[in-house]
């Protein structure tokens, strides 16, 4: 399946099968196709949170500006976010983040997390490490609900390309310099 055939009318209306659609997508890619894979969550970054002008695909280099994600290219130009409010928090350094944090208009959470720029020397494209996806699942009790997020990692897989999913609690940097928390257990 192709990333670029999603519309974005279409994520929004029904993001649970959107993320199934995606992960179905990645999941489609031996875990020995990294570019394969580099090229695919690229492709799902530009149509979930595309940039201004460009595209991921041609990114050397992130940078949160202000309360701002920048996206730098080879040719020294750059670029912010279509829809500024989708950027969230990030983790690391302000110039050179190891994660940034993005929220749709539904209010899930995608992390994008940065592999190691290898160092020639040349300027090179910035390579995902992984795209974690947030899933939520409810558990009515007596007084109040109950919700644990699970993390659908669609580019680390087992050797087959399968996602694995996991829950643990992730601390970040706000966009505003405040403490982010996202609890995989909390109630609504």
């Amino acid at each position: 399946m192709n990333m670029q055939t999603f519309e974005n009318k279409d994520i929004q209306k029904n993001s649970t099968s959107f993320i199934a659609s995606a992960v179905f997508a990645v999941e489609a890619i031996k875990a020995d196709q990294a570019q394969e894979k580099q090229m695919k969550a690229k492709q799902l970054l530009d149509r979930l949170f595309p940039l201004e002008s460009g595209s991921h695909s041609d990114v050397t280099e992130y940078v949160i500006d202000l309360r701002h994600v920048m996206a730098y290219f080879k040719d020294g130009t750059h670029s912010g976010l279509k829809h500024p409010k989708h950027f969230v928090a990030f983790t690391g350094d302000r110039d050179h983040p190891h994660s940034i944090l993005f929220r749709d208009g539904s209010g899930s959470h995608m992390e994008v997390t940065f592999g190691c720029n290898k160092g020639t020397g040349c300027v090179e494209f910035v390579e995902i490490k992984d795209i974690q996806m947030e899933t939520c699942t409810t558990f009515p009790q007596a007084e109040c609900n109950s919700v644990m997020r699970h993390w659908i990692s669609l580019i680390k897989g087992d050797m087959n390309g399968k996602p694995t999913a996991c829950t643990e609690d992730k601390e970040y940097t706000a966009k505003n310099g405040d403490d982010y928390r996202l609890d995989f257990c909390y109630e609504i």
